[in-house]
């Protein structure tokens, strides 16, 4: 047994506030760190729940999953670099259509075990996804037999047409499918498609925030096919987890400022499938992100991450998502985190 000398009260009182307070202080504000590196590598289970309500056949859901391994190749003042590489990729229709999911699973197929490079600044922010155009050519390359594949199912249950007609409209359709692929597969869609969970990982990095106080900020929320940023409004606040005070959970809603330039509300709507421009705001138009960042007060590494997200203009366009990253080996469980989300 080890024993303590006896302190007289007004010895020992003054130094357990200090100590109160100290604590309290510590546990009020919070600095999120970056994360990486060099040298280092941490590996998420991924999910991704996607929902299309207006899809052309119809209502259809598909289900997206992987393993992602983020390697720190470098790490310094000047930036970071991160090799990201995703395995055991698969897409499943969950129901409706299935069309979206047999385009996606050759492009995961052929980045499974394929490092996609990504740069942030030397303060952990999203920078460049280096090599753009190569990645971009793959997704091309991959998506190009799956397009073609749906432009012969599209004609044949058609109106009925002649075999030479059908023939002749078909390779029509295929010489604009090949001339149009930068369009129709852009450069920015890839960025996008590949940056965005590099993203939400950083979204808060560098930050200090205080415990239980809501900030709310004008951050650009980026548009869902091409990546474009858009006028938003972020509101966000910090917790301490009360379970394990050494974890920390940012909770935040991401929404595009209805009250934007109309002009920066018409580009959202055209690229969600708008016909035309028109006058004044866009009526009928949204898009809204909810999300969840369990992390590492002190190294900053990210234990779960959830979004939930939806984009509509009319009755062009309504899609809903979930995504899901937890960490391998966390001792966190989905099943803990939605407890602590209903306390």
């Amino acid at each position: 047994m080890t024993l303590s000398p006896r302190l007289p009260a007004s010895v020992l009182l003054p130094a357990l506030l200090f100590a109160q307070v100290a604590v309290a202080s510590a546990a009020e504000r919070v600095r999120v760190p970056s994360p990486w590196i060099a040298g280092q590598s941490v590996a998420y289970d991924d999910e991704a729940l996607q929902r299309d309500a207006v899809g052309v056949d119809g209502p259809s859901t598909r289900r997206i999953t992987d393993r992602t391994e983020i390697r720190v190749e470098s790490a310094g003042r000047d930036g970071i670099v991160l090799a990201w590489t995703t395995h055991d990729s698969r897409v499943e229709a969950v129901d409706g259509d299935r069309v979206m999911a047999d385009l996606l699973a050759p492009v995961l197929a052929s980045l499974d075990e394929v490092p996609v490079v990504i740069e942030l600044d030397g303060d952990g922010r999203y920078r460049r996804v280096r090599d753009l155009d190569a990645l971009a050519g793959r997704v091309r390359a991959a998506m190009l037999p799956a397009f073609l594949a749906n432009l012969e199912r599209t004609l044949g249950s058609g109106a009925k047409i002649d075999k030479l007609g059908r023939d002749d409209a078909l390779e029509a359709a295929r010489r604009d499918l090949q001339a149009n692929m930068d369009t129709i597969v852009s450069r920015d869609s890839v960025e996008a498609g590949a940056a965005m969970q590099q993203r939400l990982l950083s979204a808060f990095v560098g930050k200090t925030l205080v415990a239980g106080r809501r900030y709310t900020d004008r951050e650009p929320i980026r548009s869902p096919i091409e990546g474009r940023p858009l006028p938003g409004l972020r509101e966000y606040t910090l917790e301490i987890d009360r379970d394990d005070p050494a974890l920390a959970r940012i909770r935040w809603t991401h929404r595009l400022d209805a009250g934007a330039a109309p002009a920066a509300l018409w580009s959202l709507a055209k690229e969600l499938g708008a016909d035309a421009l028109g006058d004044g705001r866009p009526a009928d138009l949204a898009l809204e992100e909810t999300g969840t960042l369990l992390f590492r007060r002190d190294t900053g590494v990210v234990e779960l991450l959830q979004t939930d997200e939806r984009s509509k203009y009319g009755a062009a366009h309504d899609e809903t998502g979930r995504h899901r990253m937890r960490r391998v080996g966390a001792a966190r469980t989905w099943a803990q985190e939605e407890a602590a989300r209903q306390r």
